[in-house]
């Protein structure tokens, strides 16, 4: 009787020997109040290579699927797939927008947000931003209260930038970005640091970080790897096509147009940049 029960036990842990999803979005956030838990989202494609390690690491690591099987209840979106309309809606009431795949989501019970992050598909990191989603030094709503308290540290402010990214809300994002350059320190203006924040959140060519690599293009390499390696100037090539898209582009004034001009000759972007202007 002993083995027997030992047996069941055994195959019961099996069982969970993954990341358990709830079949639907309803379910997922029904359960979350029984049981005072928050939700997390696999937000994906299943055509995203990256995507698949990620689901690997859910499927077969138990460092992942122990935590997050305790702490959470959890939720898959296959954006492969036709979203349900259930999920669509939520997506679209959440006010989130993302530019790349796979994206790791996190709800109180009540379908508040709480934190997002993209994904390093390692075990650790995986298990971290779980940790951060709970604490209200890394969460949004903590973030935001913090940076109303007069809070401009590096941290906070880049914390809540890369919010303001996924909400889409520009003119905060802008306002909070060049203060962010402005609590840097000038001995890291020049390292990986500063890249990563115009990569990240930067998204116009006033901003302090804008300014500072564009003026300093020689020193912008280095900071990418593997396919990416070499790759750095598209940040500021981004930032520059999104403003040139901008559809009063004809009634710039020539300063302007002169400035932009000069932008896409450093950047290589074209040869000839009157044809944004034509």
């Amino acid at each position: 009787m002993k083995r027997f029960l030992l047996f069941l036990l055994f195959t019961a842990t099996l069982g969970n020997a993954q990341v358990v999803f709830e079949p639907t979005l309803f379910e997922a956030f029904k359960k979350a109040k029984e049981q005072n838990k928050p939700v997390f989202i696999e937000y994906y494609s299943s055509e995203c290579s990256v995507c698949k390690r990620l689901g690997d690491l859910l499927k077969n690591d138990s460092l992942v699927y122990t935590y997050y099987n305790k702490k959470f209840i959890n939720y898959a979106m296959n954006t492969n797939d036709s979203l349900s309309v259930e999920d669509n809606v939520f997506i679209k009431n959440a006010n989130l927008h993302f530019e790349s795949l796979p994206v790791l989501l996190y709800f109180d019970k009540n379908k508040n947000f709480l934190h997002h992050t993209g994904v390093n598909t390692d075990a650790a990191s995986i298990v971290n931003e779980g940790k951060k989603a709970t604490l209200s030094d890394y969460n949004s709503s903590g973030l935001k209260a913090k940076y109303d308290a007069g809070d401009r540290s590096v941290r906070t402010l880049y914390a809540y930038a890369d919010f303001l990214v996924v909400t889409e809300n520009e003119k905060l994002l802008n306002k909070v970005t060049q203060e962010l350059f402005e609590s840097f320190k000038e001995e890291e203006l020049i390292t990986k640091k500063s890249y990563i924040v115009l990569k990240q959140v930067v998204h116009t060519t006033e901003n302090g970080f804008f300014q500072f690599w564009i003026n300093h293009l020689d020193d912008l390499k280095g900071f990418e790897s593997g396919h990416k390696e070499g790759m750095e100037k598209e940040a500021l090539n981004k930032i520059v096509l999104k403003e040139l898209s901008d559809p009063s582009i004809k009634k710039w004034d020539n300063k302007k147009k002169t400035t932009f001009k000069k932008y896409i000759l450093d950047l290589k972007i074209t040869d000839n940049p009157n044809v944004y202007f034509e």
